[in-house]
């Protein structure tokens, strides 16, 4: 029998589909990004759901394809630890959910709906999940009520919480108080992130540090080989970096030519040819398959969805973008996971935590667009050293890997306790 829904919570749901609305059918045009459209507005309102599974079962929701990555890892390491366990992936963004598809299945992942009371319910009681996990620092007061009326506990992983969030909270707490503080543990990225989810009402008890879990890498195996004459990777372009990457690339092809330039950008068929080709100049060959890269010249466009990995396993360089305009940043360690040397641009608002740890075992070269040319021919002509820098991130890496499998022992010993009620018996 479904439960009544309070008017508080009616009023909350309309407000918060009447602004997914507005941003999804409205403002969503006037942006270069493929996170908005009516269409996926529509598909936010009713998704199709996992069935329930027959043993224990841990939801994890990665907001979009950067935290998909930690969730990727946690699944894998949960799986490997008890593999009679059920792992089933969420995302919001049409992005973050291609990757969680990508990971799972369909059978196993699903696109989060809209934070509406009824919404929330809905998922609680179809796929029936033990432990709720959210990766970083998303919070939606509907996701939580509806976990704690099931008795479903909430724990956070990887968890940030930059000073201007942390100030947002403290000046408007009503938020923090109906979700950040009913977590059952967080897992945070370094202290000074610990100390802020305590100052908000977790007790210190509740909170472990466990550094950054983007540093663990996603395979295992040996790196792979590389291009000759050498790659260089320009990975998760922005159309506003089109311009601002566009005097850097000319200089490293008349300073280099023999390297090959590979863009590779955020929202692939999203930046029409003419508009790429007055930009970065009419030799610029658009392909829309890793395979065509060989054969298309010194300066490529790969236009499509998914390959970023498998060029950057092909490079000596990767230039990790969304650093290079008022973007806030992507996986900075992305192409050291890859056997790739990494530089980035001075716009890592989203990435200050990992920023910082790359910073601090020198593996990560931080650059302006205007440095973006002699640093990169640096590299190049210093193998010694970018092979310095990607033995230090692997030191550190193996590192985080062993705090995972931790965090993942920890997860499964929660569910183990028989703590869920169910609402609907």
């Amino acid at each position: 029998m479904t439960e009544t829904v309070p008017f508080r919570w009616k009023a909350y749901g309309g407000l918060v589909t009447a602004a997914s609305w507005l941003h999804y059918a409205v403002l969503s045009r006037f942006s270069n990004s493929d996170e908005g459209g009516a269409a996926w507005f529509a598909k936010r309102l009713n998704p199709t759901l996992p069935q329930p599974a027959a043993g224990k079962r841990i939801w994890i929701h990665a907001v979009s394809a950067g935290e998909t990555k930690v969730a990727e890892l946690l699944r894998q390491r949960l799986l490997e630890q008890d593999p009679k366990l059920s792992v089933v992936l969420s995302a919001t963004t049409y992005s973050g959910y291609a990757r969680v598809r990508a990971i799972a299945g369909e059978a196993a992942s699903f696109i989060m709906p809209l934070d509406t009371l009824e919404a929330q319910r809905r998922i609680v009681e179809t796929i029936r999940p033990d432990l709720l996990v959210l990766v970083e620092s998303e919070f939606w007061p509907a996701q939580f009520a509806a976990a704690e009326a099931a008795g479903v506990p909430v724990a956070v992983v990887n968890a940030t919480m930059s000073p201007r969030s942390f100030a947002r909270h403290q000046r408007n707490p009503a938020v923090a108080n109906r979700t950040i503080a009913k977590a059952q543990h967080i897992y945070a990225q370094d202290e000074a992130i610990a100390a802020r989810y305590a100052e908000l009402g977790v007790p210190r008890d509740r909170i472990d540090v466990l550094g950054n879990l983007k540093l663990v890498p996603l395979n295992r195996g040996g790196a792979a080989s590389k291009d000759a004459p050498p790659l260089i990777v320009f990975g998760n372009v922005h159309r506003d970096e089109v311009g601002v990457l566009a005097p850097a690339i000319a200089e490293l092809r008349i300073r280099r030519p023999e390297a090959r330039l590979v863009l590779v950008p955020r929202y692939p068929g999203k930046i029409p040819g003419e508009v790429l080709s007055t930009s970065l100049g009419a030799d610029l060959a658009i392909v829309d398959n890793a395979a065509a890269i060989t054969g298309a010249g010194g300066l490529v466009w790969l236009d499509e969805m998914g390959t970023l990995g498998k060029v950057y396993a092909r490079a000596g360089i990767g230039v990790v973008c969304g650093t290079f305009a008022p973007i806030g940043g992507h996986d900075l360690s992305e192409p050291l996971h890859l056997g790739a040397a990494s530089l980035y641009g001075p716009h890592i608002e989203r990435q200050q935590p990992l920023h910082e740890a790359l910073s601090a075992i020198g593996c990560a070269v931080q650059v302006s667009a205007a440095e973006l040319p002699q640093a990169v021919l640096d590299l190049l002509d210093d193998e010694a050293h970018r092979r310095r820098m990607i033995d230090a991130f692997r030191s550190v890496a193996e590192q985080a890997a062993g705090r995972l499998d931790a965090l993942a022992a920890s997860l499964i010993a929660q569910v183990a306790k028989p703590a869920r009620v169910d609402p609907h018996p």
